[in-house]
């Protein structure tokens, strides 16, 4: 948004979390960061609110911005697989909600919800990669020809600190069974490269394993990925890499997605995204104690040694991507803030906390 021309009030890159007891470090930043909002939206009300993600932060402002007549608009809303019990005390909070798979469409409609369905911008952008473009990549990060497997242990902070000796880990033992396996790990923020190399070099894995800030193009050229679960999975499934998932909660986090599991609140302790759009476990998943170097090697190897394995995870994905597209996401999405935006004078429009001012237009 900010190459974009987007005037950014606060950075929320050190303020994204997963889970109960790790947000508690960041509430202060968050309290800030509302304050803010809530100074310059009171100073200069916005012609229409687009809140992206942040599903807690956003409820709470989206309550605030509508008691202030400010149309206010959820792009990627609260996640249904998680918060599928309170959709009818969430959905009050945004005049119109942005959703970009199917799941979601459903269960926010029948919570009452006005929604717009505009695919995932990503189904528009990825595509399965041909042999010619793998080839390519792997040609443009310098990397030989043999086994490559591509390394993701996440973009937040505490994600990197948690899963990145873990994948390490497993990246160690397919190299010790098989020395022409190669490596190469996408470096989410410049700022995770010093902890990234230290890790790495810990395992012995300096002249077997490169960086490189796109994952776009390491997954393209990699035959395998081992990530954590999120974006980097659906970024995985669009391009049509095969991967094993893995992900680490906080324990407290964990007892109570468990028994929320057995209330009924939640459907099942699924992580991946690929999972959650297809409805069923298509790609191996590991997590908590599961996530380990063992285990995560273990099934890398079943799916590298086994064709059949590899080619029915490659038709799942297949599928991912078809439910996902739905053709021009930006565009449905773009229609959808003007009309909300349409609705009062022209001054302004905030996405996700910045305000957007066209030169020349006063928009």
């Amino acid at each position: 948004m900010a190459e974009a021309g987007v005037e950014l009030l606060r950075s929320t890159n050190a303020l994204g979390t997963v889970g109960i007891s790790e947000s508690f470090r960041v509430v202060p930043g968050l309290a800030r960061a509302f304050a803010s909002l809530r100074r310059r939206v009171a100073g200069s009300p916005p012609d229409a609110a687009v809140l992206i993600a942040n599903d807690v932060f956003h409820v709470v402002l989206g309550r605030w911005l509508r008691a202030r007549g400010v149309p206010t608009l959820s792009y990627f809303p609260p996640q249904v697989w998680i918060w599928r019990s309170l959709a009818r005390v969430f959905a009050p909070s945004f005049d119109e909600i942005l959703t970009s798979f199917p799941d979601e469409e459903r269960v926010w409609r029948a919570a009452g919800a006005s929604t717009t369905f505009v695919g995932h911008y990503l189904g528009d952008v990825l595509r399965p990669a041909t042999e010619a473009e793998r080839r390519h990549a792997r040609e443009a990060l310098g990397l030989p020809a043999g086994p490559l497997v591509a390394i993701l242990p996440g973009s937040r902070e505490l994600e990197v600190r948690r899963l990145t000796p873990v994948l390490l880990d497993a990246a160690r033992l397919l190299h010790e069974r098989d020395g022409m396996v190669r490596f190469v790990l996408p470096v989410a923020d410049p700022a995770f490269a010093p902890r990234i190399e230290a890790e790495v070099a810990r395992r012995g894995l300096g002249g077997v394993l490169g960086t490189t800030s796109s994952g776009h193009d390491a997954l393209r050229a990699a035959d395998l990925a081992i990530l954590a679960s999120g974006t980097a999975s659906l970024e995985a499934a669009l391009i049509g890499t095969p991967m094993v998932i893995a992900y680490r909660l906080a324990a407290l986090t964990m007892g109570v997605v468990r028994s929320a599991i057995a209330l009924g609140l939640i459907d099942s302790d699924t992580v991946g995204l690929p999972n959650l759009v297809l409805g069923r476990r298509a790609i191996p998943e590991h997590i908590q104690d599961r996530a380990s170097g063992l285990a995560l090697s273990a099934a890398a190897v079943r799916l590298l040694e086994d064709d059949s394995l590899l080619e029915e995870q490659r038709q799942a994905l297949g599928e991912v991507s078809r439910l996902l597209f739905a053709g021009g996401s930006d565009a449905r999405a773009a229609e959808a803030v003007l009309a909300a935006a349409e609705r009062r004078p022209v001054r302004g429009a905030a996405f996700g906390g910045a305000i957007v001012r066209e030169e020349g237009s006063g928009t």
